[in-house]
């Protein structure tokens, strides 16, 4: 024979809510009928045929109780014949890290390097199945828009949102950035692939990127760099 469990039993306490609910529409009742009682004789109601459904009046309260019981119920989760099952999370964690910096609104792709790199994201994002993703802009300074998460429709919705004014402070400090990735974006849950996918234009600020490019190999953290744009064109 199964044996019933309930999930979240707390949630049972909350079944003195129907007696509660019960008294109180006892006690509107009882004030209404002694309202009518002093407006009216009791005499002249009963010549009149003033008359309460009081069988429509039950069974609306004993549907109200039943109702609020089994909500609570409900809320308890019961379930049976539980079994136990280990379930094994593939896939990877996929970080894009995307330049911010004044130099990615030139033009020399269209409608510029922001527009274009943001529209590569998506569609890379349309084949992912199970990854985690998060996204980390980056000038003069990085900021996360958006941990690592399965909800791709707000990935998404934050990537739509990113601008050059999405971090405080110009210029383009590709080392901060990934040193800031390994730090506040990978958290200590086991995935067999971390990757870093970096999309710049190229130019850094003395940031020494390498050093943080290695240490991000030293954690087996795999760096994808993908430049964008004309090395001479649009440098602000």
């Amino acid at each position: 024979m199964s044996t019933i469990r309930f999930q979240n039993i707390d949630m049972l306490f909350l079944i003195w809510v129907a007696p509660l609910v019960f008294g109180i529409y006892w006690y509107a009742w009882r004030k209404k009928q002694r309202s009518l009682t002093l407006f009216i004789e009791k005499g002249l109601i009963d010549r009149n045929r003033i008359t309460v459904n009081y069988s429509g009046r039950r069974r609306r309260v004993a549907l109200m109780m039943a109702a609020i019981i089994l909500i609570v119920i409900a809320a308890a989760r019961p379930a049976w014949n539980m079994k136990s099952e280990t379930v094994e999370q593939r896939g990877r964690d996929v970080v894009f890290l995307l330049d911010v910096s004044k130099s990615m609104l030139a033009e020399d792709l269209a409608p510029n390097r922001l527009e274009r790199a943001k529209l590569a994201i998506k569609d890379c994002i349309e084949k992912l199945e199970g990854d985690r993703v998060a996204l980390v802009v980056f000038a003069g300074s990085a900021a996360v828009k958006c941990p690592l998460t399965l909800d791709y429709g707000f990935f998404r919705m934050m990537l739509d949102h990113i601008s050059i004014d999405s971090v405080s402070r110009g210029g383009t400090m590709i080392g901060d950035a990934l040193r800031k990735v390994m730090t506040d974006v990978f958290d200590d849950r086991t995935r067999e692939f971390r990757d870093i996918i970096l999309i710049t234009d190229g130019e850094d600020h003395e940031s020494l990127p390498v050093e943080a490019a290695e240490k991000a190999g030293q954690k087996e953290i795999r760096l994808i760099a993908i430049g964008l744009g004309d090395e001479n064109d649009g440098r602000r």
